[in-house]
């Protein structure tokens, strides 16, 4: 097949999709567009030109155009290939997908075409996907016809034109339509707020409007004292354009908003109780030029400002007669005919930086809300609806305005009542309140109420606990509503019942509209997170006086009419399989914990999930440091260690709290939400410290100096049991603490035993007790954890499935994981999906891609046969959603799990939910959906079954621990080879693989040097002028990744394999000096020294030297590091694999050269003094991540 060249313009997804998948199939892709978008980021990905230069576009013997071509870029002598995509209704229930070229003019023919069926379908995202893959699969079929010249297209079928009930498609239209966002309604609405309540007046002018601790008043009232404020601000010789409001919750704070607004001003709330300086700082950013008090003002309020000050209180009297015609009449605003359009008010809310900025939000927004709000919670005239909020908050104009359309009573709680919950609780009952809206932070505080009248709760502005929902949702309606100020108070709303999860935030209101947009800006898929952004008739005008702000928020809306705005909220959403929203976190939020993405939201709904606390709240310290906060216990026995016993159970160990702190209630702001501010403020207590052991005698205590030092802890924040890794070490700091160890107290731990129990206790007895004996302190749960889960079984009638099935691999994107997934490409016709972590699905297949790239495997990147997933190792069914983990149940017919977290510093615990928890997850995933196979890539490193000379067997791994080092990252792997050997004994077909010692490319000597241990070995040695003599004879291995990959998938591919346990490591003759020897020759001259003559020069080194942040493996003469291979069995193995036609690379000097040359190559080493020339792929000088 020959290689084709195609030219691909229109900045569409489905364009950028083309593009790396003809690409990767070894066509020549030339981009004939040099517009900003999709096309373009797919080709700056790809490393090509936009537009690539015009003899390769005058070359192209092809050109594809989805969407609008670039006037500016052409294709001189390419034949166009145009995809039709033809629907039958939008959305869509069949859609026609044809690839077509014009045989002449006038005369179409069709290439390749396919019809898709859909069902009821709900996100346009999914859909949109669905017939791009299709799509993109026929054009496969298209130039693969094309290049092996199987047929002349002009002899193609002639296609046949739409017809006139057809639509043709548009694909970025359709992802983003969801018919959750198929909300329109057209309401009869006032052209103001101010119109909105005299209405109401002139309806029913002696019904009840307000009820306040000091006093009442009727519509007529309110209207009538609205306007005196009105006809007194319009009456200055300039009037203010921006009116503050300053007066306590009464009879004067309500006609006073009503008449600011019917003065045609902005209205600026200002709550009395903020301090003076919010206050001022709120006055000056909004640029007020008069503010509406009740009596004297103090006078620092007012220093600074030149305010024309409005006594509301000294003309407070009402026209008590006035007739309804009057109210209807005129307000100054109304000689503004575009007044639906103008601010009504500007809402202050925090900002990033401290400053606050004042949400701009017009009549017509709010006047449309009022309107839906009133219809969607059944408001009339009999309603009495509690105004709980501070009008400074947006929920205030939740309780105001659609109470006035709806002709019903506003009842105001004085400022006690607000803050005192029986005052509260006695006013809801006794004022017959029939609707209200109180924050989940007060609700949770609030004892059970019994409020008969109460018909409607509403809440919302932050997550409401399990049991709050319960207990709030009997016997009324629960509202969960979401929406930031920007968008008018709320975008979604859902109703919540016991048992719910506090995380849907239902579907949007009427008239709005939500956007789920993944990192790369497309609509996201069903499931997958992305930023969610609102459009509709709710997004507000953007932010007073900061018109930088506006723009970065308010965005243009791609799926509404032209100059419609969408405002983008920061928030982590996504779309539910039944239409509805979950709320995942806020972005700015999200922590980065030993590299892993923590949503702080997470570990809450985990907490409360435990049952033992009402109010749960996580707060990082400046450290990044998780802590939890925890009130109202659920009973005696809540404790923080039973929850963080609970939390180790259920989350991954790198989010489980640093510190649990109780309190008796959370503590809250004004508006009612958790005051996560104040929380930040509190002490550090360390849940368990009146417990916990102090270090003990002059040793441990010095110790708890030194890693007080490194951790950058108080001493006393240390005890004895405590793990260094609980206590925020890592890898790193763990060389650092053993190099301090050694040169300060001349003390000799060996790493291994320290990392069985990583505490001072252990470290102390360490440094005392010379012996020292391997798995001495080996965790008790190390032995349990062998033990496999009697529900791990497989189901009596589990189907065999049709073919082989798909394959699911792990740790894909790394090192081995990269050779692994060309292999099963190159070697098998099955779809591979690839379990990969991403902050999102675009990142996740990013990280896939560049690993492949980086690792000279090219031809991967967005191969057609290769799914990303993303996921988790570390989580319940890998993160997976339950449609995928179903979907994977069904189609998978063969498990690769070759990921883990490979790090020979830390310890089990820390290491135990990625790598052992994701083997116990993926042999439940073999009991479910049809038959499967389990290949486990484990390490030599663990291998522990001895046969009757002392050599290591192929054999399943036996009672004792691993043979050589019993670190953290051995004792995962030799645990996980117990519970796939007891998952093999109950029926389920498994495979143990265990790979040696993992180096470069046995051609290219590509390898991540930065990333082995041995190699930064040798990089220190030849840094140093010395290595560390070892006997010789020994065998030392080098076992090329591709020779590994290769071995691996031909074991596990293999029909007629008996053997279940295979030793992968390359016996070819060499030991250590026969390799420092092969360096020298090379131009790299070593002196050899005795082991601990060297071992004493590591005490100099500093951050220069590559062994420094490893140095602690080699400060101990018991080091059980993998060694000499000679005592490692491979008989069945070699068997196996000459069968298959794999054989061992042999250590010659071309396999040498390979791996010497290609480390002074990509810079690790410094060039020998004469190197050998040798050929050098300039992709392989980025490294690439680890695999998780």
């Amino acid at each position: 097949m020959k290689a084709i060249i195609i030219a691909i313009g229109g900045q569409t997804r489905l364009a950028a999709r083309l593009a790396a998948e003809l690409e990767a199939t070894g066509h020549t892709v030339c981009i004939a567009d040099g517009r900003d978008g999709p096309l373009r980021d797919a080709a700056d990905a790809l490393l090509l030109p936009a537009p690539a230069p015009d003899t390769l576009r005058n070359a192209a013997e092809w050109s594809i155009v989805c969407g609008a071509p670039d006037p500016a870029v052409h294709c001189a002598h390419a034949r166009p290939l145009h995809c039709e995509i033809v629907a039958d209704a939008f959305p869509p229930r069949e859609v026609r997908v044809a690839w077509l070229t014009d045989a002449a003019p006038g005369d179409t023919r069709v290439l390749a075409d396919a019809t898709l069926a859909f069902g009821a379908a709900l996100n346009g995202a999914d859909l949109a996907d669905e017939i791009a893959a299709c799509a993109v699969d026929l054009m496969h079929e298209v130039a693969s016809g094309i290049a092996r010249e199987l047929s002349d297209p002009n002899d193609a079928p002639r296609a046949t034109p739409p017809g006139p009930a057809d639509i043709v498609l548009d694909l970025e239209r359709l992802a983003g339509w969801h018919a959750s966002n198929d909300t329109a309604v057209a309401w009869p609405c006032e052209p103001s707020l101010p119109e909105l309540v005299s209405r109401a007046a002139a309806a029913a002018p002696d019904a009840c409007a307000l009820v306040a601790a000091d006093g009442q008043l009727t519509y007529r009232e309110l209207v009538a004292r609205a306007r005196q404020v009105a006809a007194r601000i319009a009456a200055r010789p300039a009037a203010p354009r921006v009116v503050a409001v300053r007066l306590d919750k009464g009879v004067a704070l309500y006609p006073a908003i009503v008449g600011v607004l019917g003065a045609g001003a902005t209205c600026v709330p200002l709550d009395p109780a903020f301090p003076p300086e919010r206050a001022r700082t709120i006055l000056r950013e909004s640029g007020a030029q008069a503010l509406v008090v009740s009596g004297a003002v103090e006078p620092a309020l007012l220093d600074g400002f030149d305010l024309d000050v409005i006594d509301c209180v000294a003309h407070a009297e009402a026209d008590a007669h006035a007739s309804p015609d009057a109210l209807a009449g005129q307000w100054p605003l109304e000689r503004d005919a575009d007044r639906a359009a103008r601010c009504a008010v500007a809402i202050y809310t925090s900002g990033s930086t401290g400053v606050p900025k004042g949400v701009m939000l017009s009549h017509r927004n709010i006047v449309q809300f009022c309107h839906w709000y009133r219809a969607h919670v059944s408001l009339d005239a009999s309603s009495r609806v509690l105004q709980f909020s501070t009008v400074a908050f947006d929920a205030s104009l939740l309780d105001m305005f659609p109470t006035w359309l709806a002709g019903a009573t506003l009842v105001a709680p004085s400022e006690a009542q607000r803050r005192e919950l029986d005052a509260l609780a006695t006013l809801v009952a006794d004022a017959r309140i029939t609707h209200a809206f109180l924050p989940p932070a007060l609700l949770a505080a609030l004892p059970d109420c019994d409020w008969p009248a109460l018909a409607h709760l509403v809440t919302g502005g932050d997550v409401c606990d399990p049991d709050t929902i319960a207990r709030w949702s009997a016997n009324r309606r629960l509202h969960n509503i979401y929406g930031p100020t920007e968008c008018t108070v709320l975008a979604t709303t859902g109703e919540l019942r016991a048992g719910d999860s506090n995380r849907r935030i239902g579907r949007p209101i009427a008239n709005a509209r939500c956007h789920v947009l993944a990192a790369d800006g497309r609509p996201a898929l069903t499931g997958e997170e992305g930023e969610l952004c609102i459009a509709g008739a709710g997004v507000g005008l953007g932010y007073l006086g900061r018109p930088d702000l506006s723009a970065e928020r308010f965005v243009a809306d791609p799926y509404g009419t032209p100059g419609a705005t969408m405002y983008r909220t920061g928030d982590i959403a996504s779309w539910e399989p039944d239409g509805t929203l979950r709320y995942v976190g806020r972005r700015d939020t999200q922590l980065k914990i030993r590299g892993f993405r923590v949503e702080p939201g997470e570990i809450e709904t985990a907490a409360l999930a435990a049952g033992l606390y009402r109010q749960c709240a996580v707060v990082p310290d400046e450290r990044k440091r998780i802590r939890l906060f925890a009130a109202k216990p659920v009973d005696a026995a809540a404790t923080p260690d039973a929850l963080r016993a609970v939390l180790a159970a259920t989350l991954p160990d790198y989010m489980v709290p640093y510190d649990i702190t109780t309190l008796d209630v959370l503590p809250a702001t004004p508006n009612g939400k958790i005051d996560r501010a104040a929380l930040a403020r509190l002490p550090v207590s360390r849940a368990g410290s009146d417990t916990r052991d102090a270090p003990r005698g002059a040793l441990e205590m010095r110790l708890a100096e030194m890693w007080a030092t490194l951790l950058e802890l108080a001493p006393d924040e240390i005890g004895r049991d405590a793990s260094f890794f609980e206590l925020g070490g890592h890898s790193l700091l763990v060389s650092r603490l053993m190099l301090a160890v050694k040169r300060e107290l001349g003390g000799n731990a060996a790493l291994a035993r320290f990392m069985e129990r990583p505490t001072i206790a252990a470290l102390a007895a360490l440094l005392t007790d010379e012996s020292g004996e391997r798995g001495a302190n080996v965790p008790a749960r190390v032995h349990d954890d062998r033990r496999l889960p009697d529900d791990v079984r497989l189901p009596a009638d589990q189907p065999a499935g049709d073919g082989p099935g798909a394959v699911l691999l792990t740790g894909a994107n790394g090192f081995l994981g990269s050779f692994i997934l060309s292999e099963l490409i190159s070697r098998t016709n099955q779809i591979v999906y690839c379990v990969v972590r991403g902050d999102d699905d675009a990142s996740a297949r990013r990280r896939l891609d560049e690993a492949a790239f980086v690792n000279g495997l090219g031809h991967l990147c967005g191969h057609p046969r290769v799914r990303v997933l993303r996921g988790d190792l570390g989580a319940p069914r890998l993160g997976l959603s339950d449609a995928v983990w179903q979907t994977l149940a069904a189609e998978v017919g063969a498990i690769h799990h070759n990921g883990a977290h490979v790090n020979h510093v830390y310890d089990y615990p820390y290491l135990h939910a990625e790598n052992v928890g994701s083997t116990l997850e993926l042999l439940r995933l073999c009991c479910s959906g049809r038959r499967k196979a389990l290949h486990f890539v484990s390490t030599l490193s663990a291998a522990s079954a001895t046969g009757p000379t002392g050599r290591l067997i192929e054999a399943a791994p036996s009672e004792a621990g691993p043979a050589f080092v019993n670190n953290g990252y051995n004792l995962t792997k030799w645990v996980s080879e117990h519970l796939v050997a007891e998952a093999a004994a109950r029926g389920i077909d498994t495979t143990i693989l265990r790979p040696g010692n993992i180096t470069g490319h046995s051609r290219t000597g590509l390898c991540q040097p930065g990333r082995n241990r041995i190699l930064l070995l040798l990089k220190g040695a030849v840094q140093l002028g010395c290595a560390p003599l070892a006997s010789e004879g020994g065998l030392f291995d080098l076992s090329p990744v591709d020779y590994l990959a290769r071995a691996i998938v031909a074991c596990t591919l293999d029909g007629a394999r008996t053997e279940h346990v295979f030793h992968l490591h390359n016996p070819r003759p060499l030991d250590w000096a026969g390799y420092l020897r092969a360096l020298a020759r090379r131009g790299y001259p070593l002196r050899f020294e005795a082991p601990e003559v060297w071992r004493e020069r590591l005490l100099s080194i500093d951050e220069s030297n590559a062994l420094f942040d490893v140095v602690a493996f080699y400060l101990d003469d018991r080091q059980d590091d993998i060694g000499d291979m000679a005592v490692i069995d491979h008989a069945r193995t070699e068997a196996t694999l000459r069968r298959l036609g794999v054989t061992y690379p042999d250590k010659d000097d071309a396999l040498l050269d390979a791996h010497f040359g290609y480390l002074a190559e990509c810079g690790f080493m410094p060039p020998p003094p004469e190197p050998a020339p040798r050929a050098n792929d300039a992709r392989r000088d980025a490294e690439p991540e680890p695999a998780w």
